[in-house]
């Protein structure tokens, strides 16, 4: 049986409803979702991505694996190579850690004396024995999806190497500081943090690691018990101004069979995700615009 997910937003200005979304499965990304990326270019740099020896792969697979995450940023219109050129100004460096069968990578970029100046997680596990496969599908899937992540860890790098004035980048592109995700079953709380930077940064809201952004943001999820072993789930996003002073709210709502997200969220969270930065990065777009 089909279900209906509401996604609804309310922001300074009003209310805003947007479209009931139906989909085959609580929190399925529609296909109209599947084919948006909002991705916000970002400004040029030069980036090798080195094989890894820490993602559980041989060398023959981690070296695939690199040219296949480079073609994914070639396609952003970044000039990144995984050969091993000379002088770059950064390096992406990727690390694999194993967790319940699933294998999360993060990606760490690094400056030409070596030292981080930025990471991301990727957005979504990937299962171990796909992994260990290492077909062609599953890193360019991969690979993919964490394009958009590091694309917006350029954008900072590119804006700190420049010296650029905080107003300026502000101007190019709003930041956001996390406040966390609470309430959620399972390994929610951690699996929607993940899945929402790395949703907001193909929305083009670039958030800030250790620092004060423009904007804030903060998940709850409430989940209340129905008859005939059901379960309502709510997921409420607050996104506030740095002063604290609330923009808007972006809900999501639906029912699922009781005990449902009370493990890994998985797919779920990243879909969840995808579906609310949508409407907080509308919320940060009216607060902009003074609307």
């Amino acid at each position: 049986m089909k279900r209906l997910l509401a996604l609804l937003l309310l922001a300074g200005c009003g209310p805003l409803q947007l479209p009931f979304v139906e989909v085959p499965m609580p929190f399925e990304r529609s296909a109209a979702e599947a084919a948006r990326d909002g991705l916000t270019r970002p400004p040029p740099a030069r980036i090798v991505v080195p094989p890894s020896t820490t993602l559980g792969l041989p060398e023959e697979d981690a070296l695939r694996f690199a040219a296949t995450l480079a073609e994914a940023l070639q396609a952003q219109e970044l000039p990144v190579t995984a050969a091993d050129i000379p002088k770059p100004d950064y390096r992406l460096l990727v690390a694999g850690e194993s967790e319940g069968g699933l294998v999360r990578l993060t990606y760490t970029l690094v400056d030409a004396a070596g030292a981080p100046i930025g990471a991301a997680g990727g957005p979504r596990a990937v299962p171990a024995a796909a992994w260990a496969r290492a077909d062609a599908a599953t890193l360019r899937a991969t690979a993919g999806e964490a394009a958009p992540a590091i694309a917006a860890m350029l954008v900072r790098a590119d804006a700190a190497s420049r010296q650029v004035e905080p107003g300026q980048l502000v101007s190019r592109l709003p930041t956001l500081r996390m406040n966390g995700v609470a309430g959620a079953p399972g390994d929610g709380n951690r699996s929607l943090d993940r899945a929402i930077r790395a949703a907001l940064a193909k929305e083009g809201v670039l958030v800030q690691e250790g620092a004060e952004g423009e904007f804030a943001l903060a998940g709850r999820v409430d989940v209340t018990a129905l008859p005939r072993r059901q379960q309502r789930v709510e997921i409420t996003w607050t996104v506030l101004r740095a002063d604290g002073t609330e923009l808007g709210k972006v809900s999501q709502l639906n029912e699922v069979p009781a005990g449902t997200l009370d493990g890994l969220w998985a797919d779920v969270a990243v879909v969840v995700a995808e579906q609310a930065a949508t409407g907080v990065a509308e919320v940060i777009r009216r607060a902009r615009s003074g609307g």
